[in-house]
């Protein structure tokens, strides 16, 4: 009864503090700090929030045709916890529009980096989708919070990003994405329920690791084109945009479902100059930017 009448106290206590921000500007971080004193999710002290699509209770996915970043408000421990379901099931309905383009980035985030590309994400207006590794997420919180209330999309990327540990079994895969997702939790307040496999799923992933991550409701997102940041062939700005604008013309295909892999992560200033050249590009072809959903299609499919 005591700790029921020490929680009812806390939430009167919060409640206040939330308010007196409100009229006062007082600082959100100290009611956030307060809330995770008392272990009280932090969403439900946040005076504003960014506009997202929230997974329902029973794990049923948003509307086919949501454009806004997708979240749990449990993590995948706290689901198991309470009995609820752990995934959507086997299948998923698929978003398609005409010259719809995804941008993502790998590996951060990165306080310089990552920093900027969300600048430049402001003035162009758009939004874009970045998978996060958990050490990363550790190392720079206040970035991570950035990407989340300026309403771009947060995805799973693996704690560590070592090949050796993560693809030594599908439980130490899974291992990893709720590691992350658990320091991810604990800056937000919510979980995201997309991931990417570090280096893709080639060669990487068997049945089994696919039947893992979908036990545990996560949607695996690739992609079908890239920059060659990472791979040695767009080492300058110039010659990344043009990397994209030769995929482009090679594939006609990527008009209907492009999803293009960057880096944010310490060494890759040169993605970042060559960002802006690339916004325009895909503008002046008529792309709308969205960010990863739960109906973004297999990036290999070309329908």
């Amino acid at each position: 009864m005591k700790q029921k009448g020490r929680l009812f106290l806390g939430c009167i206590l919060l409640f206040f503090l939330a308010s007196l921000g409100l009229f006062l500007n007082f600082d959100r971080d100290r009611v956030m700090a307060a809330a995770e004193a008392r272990h009280i999710p932090v969403p439900q002290v946040l005076s504003s929030k960014p506009d997202v699509a929230l997974i329902g209770d029973d794990f049923s996915l948003p509307p086919v045709d949501n454009d806004k970043p997708v979240y749990d408000k449990y993590t995948t421990r706290q689901r198991q916890e309470k009995g609820l379901p752990t995934t959507y099931g086997k299948t998923r309905d698929y978003y398609y529009g005409d010259n719809v383009v995804y941008l993502t980035f790998d590996d951060g985030p990165n306080d310089k980096n990552t920093s900027r590309i969300l600048d430049i994400l402001k003035k162009e207006n758009i939004h874009a989708t970045f998978f996060l590794t958990g050490q990363n997420v550790v190392r720079y919180p206040d970035v991570v919070k950035k990407i989340y209330q300026s309403g771009n999309a947060i995805g799973v990327h693996s704690y560590t990003h070592d090949y050796k540990k993560i693809y030594v079994s599908p439980k130490a895969y899974t291992d990893e994405l709720l590691q992350t997702e658990e320091e991810i939790y604990k800056i937000l307040g919510v979980r995201p329920i997309i991931s990417r496999a570090p280096g893709g799923t080639e060669g990487h992933f068997t049945k089994d690791f696919w039947t893992a991550i979908n036990n545990i409701g996560y949607i695996e997102v690739g992609w079908n084109a890239l920059t060659g940041d990472a791979d040695g062939t767009g080492k300058t700005a110039d010659k990344e945009v043009e990397n994209i604008k030769q995929q482009l013309q090679l594939r006609p295909y990527l008009h209907r479902h492009l999803v293009i892999l960057m880096h944010d992560a310490y060494g890759h200033g040169a993605t970042v100059d060559a960002l802006p050249d690339i916004i325009h590009l895909l503008k002046g072809q008529g792309y709308t930017f969205r960010v990863v959903t739960t109906a973004i299609p297999p990036s290999w499919q070309k329908a």
